[in-house]
């Protein structure tokens, strides 16, 4: 491996990490969004649908399909972050290599 490719292989796999953080981080705003919008639609049941089946069918429609969203959303950063490992040991890796590489030529070998 020449240097050239090494210095190419590194900024791939930073560029990927930093994508991977930008997934990550839009699905932590999802999540944080979604937890609001229960929220809401809790305080909404409990005020304005207390006395009504229909309502409250709805509502629980809602909250469910919300709750469904958010255990997606879950997995995702799961897998988003187990990714986010890979890369960066993937990176690790590649440093070491780099090192020994740089190691050796220093030493003349």
């Amino acid at each position: 491996m020449n240097n050239e490719h090494i210095e190419r292989t590194m900024n791939f796999i930073v560029q990927q990490q930093a994508r991977t953080t930008e997934i990550l981080t839009r699905a932590t705003e999802v999540v944080a969004q979604t937890a609001e919008a229960i929220t809401q639609l809790a305080n909404s049941t409990h005020a304005g649908f207390a006395d009504t089946h229909a309502g409250f069918a709805d509502v629980n429609a809602k909250i469910n399909a919300l709750v469904e969203a958010q255990i997606r959303n879950e997995e995702s950063v799961a897998r988003t972050e187990a990714n986010v490992a890979r890369t960066d040991q993937s990176l690790r890796n590649l440093i070491a290599e780099f090192d020994r590489e740089r190691r050796k030529r220093r030493n003349g070998k």
